[in-house]
């Protein structure tokens, strides 16, 4: 057994090797520790002085001499609920401060299908209007399953989508077939043709580039930016 997975929940290499040493050879000299170990003498000695601390060693004296034994397996989960029991108690105040800081810019990129459907998730969870320019009407055949209950949850929520489609055909198309709620919109001139979806919602701005029918999704996350966006939205929408 090597040490990885004790140094995975918290030990050090060394303090892994002592205490694997102890559980294979049991109570035991410093001495013979090292000499089975490899590891120098004051490695040994702060080594052990650690495990003790955390419960895991202890000692008795026999002829003048320290002998050393590994407390058994299960300690290792005492000790691990300890720990879990320190971060619960810090969770409150890790909220608070959390809560308090200033807002970060973070960017995300999705590829494919399911970052599709990541978006559109953070839509729901936002819970906020969505402002959308370039709307192509596609969605609902590349998401045929995942899109009505989208839809069923964003109507549930009352999020209403405010969207401007890249033509008159798509908005007819949606109108008259797709029948949604809870949405309004306008559409550019004829001939107007992209291939980008700019999705305006809470803090966030997602833009969908449709590369040859595979989409790439590229996620903003700031308060400023995306308020940029909601009055170039709302710029557009009153010109056309």
């Amino acid at each position: 057994m090597d040490t990885v997975d004790l140094e995975k929940i918290g030990l050090t290499k060394n303090q892994s090797t002592i205490y694997l040493s102890l559980v294979k050879i049991g109570m035991s000299t410093a001495h013979h520790i090292m000499k089975d170990t490899g590891l120098h003498s004051s490695r040994i000695y702060e080594g052990l002085e650690k495990l003790q601390q955390l419960g895991l060693v202890s000692f008795v004296v026999k002829d003048y001499k320290r002998y050393f034994q590994a407390a058994g397996p299960e300690k290792l989960l005492q000790y691990l609920d300890e720990k879990k029991q320190i971060v619960m108690r810090l969770l409150p105040e890790l909220k608070k401060l959390e809560s308090t800081k200033k807002e970060d810019f973070n960017a995300f990129i999705y590829k494919g299908k399911d970052g599709l459907k990541t978006i559109h998730s953070q839509m729901l969870k936002e819970g906020k209007d969505v402002y959308l320019i370039g709307a192509k009407g596609i969605i609902f055949s590349q998401l045929p399953y995942f899109m009505p209950n989208f839809e069923k949850e964003r109507i549930k929520k009352k999020i209403k989508f405010h969207l401007i489609y890249d033509n008159m055909k798509v908005k007819k198309y949606e109108e008259q077939v797709i029948k949604r709620k809870y949405f309004s919109g306008k559409s550019f001139p004829l001939g107007f043709v992209s291939n980008t979806v700019v999705n305006i919602f809470g803090n966030k701005i997602a833009i969908v580039l449709w590369k040859q029918g595979y989409p790439i999704g590229f996620m903003i996350e700031n308060r400023d930016v995306a308020d940029s966006f909601r009055k170039w939205f709302d710029f557009i929408y009153a010109k056309i």
